[in-house]
């Protein structure tokens, strides 16, 4: 068994190949998911390493540590327990050979690929932090100009 780093997700991740019988098992490093990424430079070279890596050998499958895709490509709604017409756990070397890739047009919140979608719950966590203060003073503001118009007429 080998362990490859693949940090990105977090710091500590690791995935595992079994020389033996050619799978890869990559924990929440690839899945038919969410790939949630908390450092995207981290996480392409990891995904450039594990590329490498298995360039010269044998791949039957990836292993992600769960699904979150339907056979369609849409994700379920998060923390959802009810997978009806769930996607195959197993993902390709081509799904492998697409992800360093995938960081191209990665825009640090969201992109949505064939078999995976790549999201940074800290960036969007954030988006919606700023959205939501931005809507708070807008309806601050319209209701103090709302008092002061009544207050005129």
């Amino acid at each position: 068994m080998d362990v490859i780093p693949t940090p990105g997700h977090h710091s500590t991740h690791v995935a595992f190949y079994d020389n033996r019988t050619g799978i890869l098992f990559s924990g929440d490093f690839l899945l038919p998911g969410r790939l949630l990424i908390n450092d995207a430079a981290a996480y392409h070279e990891s995904a450039l390493r594990v590329v490498e890596f298995l360039k010269m050998r044998s791949l039957t499958y990836i292993l992600g540590g769960h699904i979150e895709l339907n056979t369609a490509g849409q994700s379920y709604q998060s923390g959802s327990h009810y997978h009806p017409d769930e996607h195959r756990l197993e993902l390709t070397r081509e799904d492998l050979a697409a992800l360093p890739a995938a960081f191209e047009t990665f825009n640090g919140f969201y992109s949505r690929h064939a078999n995976y979608i790549l999201s940074n719950p800290i960036h969007n966590l954030v988006a919606l932090a700023i959205i939501a203060v931005a809507v708070l003073i807008f309806t601050v503001w319209g209701v103090r100009r709302l008092l002061r118009w009544r207050r005129r007429g």
